[in-house]
């Protein structure tokens, strides 16, 4: 059990350091100064059936506080990247991604696919599916773990 855990914590160290690198990346690739936070919450709406989600939601989805979840979403709004529907306050205010944010969100990608491509020139590609498949799991699991 030792074992198995000590290769989890280098596990954890390891999504880590990818994530910090991977989002330096995107925020290299997304323009107009926009970051890694606001490209993850237009693909929120691009990888999900949602058309709009309510700041309240989008901030649980993201483990965020509502305020820093509301300045993301008023960011992206002022670019036209996403529309905002103002609720009863602030938390009911609905977001919902715009054709010219999918346009951002797909420029960012095509910007990034060439690094995303060298990936697979030096990692197999069975071995990227095992371990989306593992970390997909994983993800799953920390999502469904009750609130502390």
């Amino acid at each position: 059990m030792a074992e198995t855990t000590e290769t989890l914590l280098k596990l954890f160290v390891e999504i880590a350091m990818v994530e910090h690198l991977a989002r330096t990346r995107v925020d290299q690739g997304f323009e107009d100064g926009l970051t890694a936070g606001h490209f993850g919450l237009i693909n929120h709406f691009v990888r999900t059936p949602d058309v709009s989600a309510s700041i309240a939601a989008l901030a649980w989805a993201f483990q965020e506080d509502e305020t820093y979840t509301l300045a993301k979403a008023e960011t992206l709004a002022e670019r036209g990247y996403v529309a905002l529907t103002r609720g009863i306050t602030e938390r009911d205010t609905l977001v919902m991604v715009t054709p010219e944010g999918r346009d951002a969100h797909e420029a960012a990608l095509e910007r990034l696919r060439p690094e995303f491509a060298q990936l697979v020139v030096e990692i197999a590609p069975e071995d990227i599916a095992t371990t989306y498949r593992v970390l997909h799991d994983m993800r799953l699991t920390l999502d469904n773990l009750p609130d502390r």
